[in-house]
């Protein structure tokens, strides 16, 4: 019965959280908007971006979530409006970042965005919680910390990926992210 439980709960947690992976078999809903960048997570002067998953929104619905590749590129689709990054996990730990800290806003449906070149310097607060063998990756469960977040608006690198995966004609308008104070 125990096992049915845990099967039961894997099933419904992993169901939950959507990843807004973009390949190039998908279409967009009249809804959604594409954005592009590259990401960085370093934690005391080392890089800690490959395997790192980046959570974004919070809603009862669960969340969208990006997988991060070692070089950090993203090509994700987002529902249009206004959106933040709420958790950052790695291999080595997570943050929780407060609600509104890591913003972006997509407004326009079918549009594809540049958000930027972002360096999230976890400084030291990556925290692992231990509950026997397994981690636990729920936000609920860790204070809310700021990191320092640097954007810099250097798209070539994404830009490139995107053209060659999408093709050259796809116009990508800015739409940087912004850290509130």
């Amino acid at each position: 019965m125990k096992n049915y439980i845990l099967l039961c709960f894997v099933v419904v947690f992993f169901a939950s959280c959507k990843t807004g992976k973009l390949s190039t078999k998908d279409t967009l809903s009249q809804s959604e908007t594409v954005i592009i960048g590259e990401i960085k997570i370093m934690n005391d002067d080392k890089d800690v971006t490959k395997n790192a998953k980046i959570y974004f929104d919070e809603n009862i619905k669960g969340t969208l979530s990006y997988k991060l590749l070692e070089d950090g590129l993203i090509i994700m689709k987002l529902p249009q409006g206004n959106h933040f990054i709420k958790y950052i996990y790695t291999p080595y730990g997570s943050v929780n970042l407060p609600i509104g800290y890591a913003n972006l806003s997509v407004p326009d449906a079918g549009k594809s965005y540049y958000i930027g070149t972002i360096v999230i310097d976890a400084e030291k607060k990556l925290r692992k919680k231990s509950r026997g063998i397994i981690y636990d990756t729920d936000p609920k469960g860790l204070k809310e910390e700021k990191v320092q977040i640097t954007i810099s608006d250097t798209p070539e690198k994404a830009l490139k990926t995107y053209h060659d995966m999408f093709g050259a004609d796809k116009k990508v308008e800015n739409a940087l992210m912004t850290v509130s104070p």
